[in-house]
């Protein structure tokens, strides 16, 4: 049976910084994701891992279920209008207009045990 394709959705963002098979380097990105771990919100932990070597923003993608620690960190990344509430579970990673940028907590504790549970923000209004 052939592999399925990759989810697709125009309201998704996948975020990912691979780790193991890192095609910039490896050794780095382990380094960089690491240091990460320090971050002290979910805003500043996506900022850090922006900046590892080989880290990738992919619209209309989702992260895979094998996408963790140590193979890489992911974060699906959900786009919702700014002014609904945020539904439980989600964290606020960025308002851009009229759209917030969400993310789910458990995607959060996957990607950084240190990141988990730990906020839970609203949009602004």
């Amino acid at each position: 049976m052939p592999p399925r394709a990759p989810k697709r959705s125009a309201n998704t963002i996948r975020y990912r910084l691979l780790i193991r098979d890192n095609p910039v380097n490896p050794t780095d990105a382990a380094h960089c994701f690491s240091a990460c771990q320090t971050a002290a919100t979910p805003n500043a932990y996506v900022d850090c891992l922006a900046a590892c070597p080989g880290f990738e923003s992919t619209p209309g993608e989702y992260c895979s279920k094998t996408e963790v620690p140590p193979e890489a960190a992911c974060l699906t990344v959900q786009k919702i209008p700014a002014k609904s509430e945020v539904p439980p579970g989600l964290v606020v990673l960025a308002v851009v207009g009229e759209v917030a940028l969400v993310v789910g907590a458990t995607s959060l504790c996957a990607a950084s045990s240190s990141r988990c549970g730990l906020y839970n923000t609203v949009a602004p209004h």
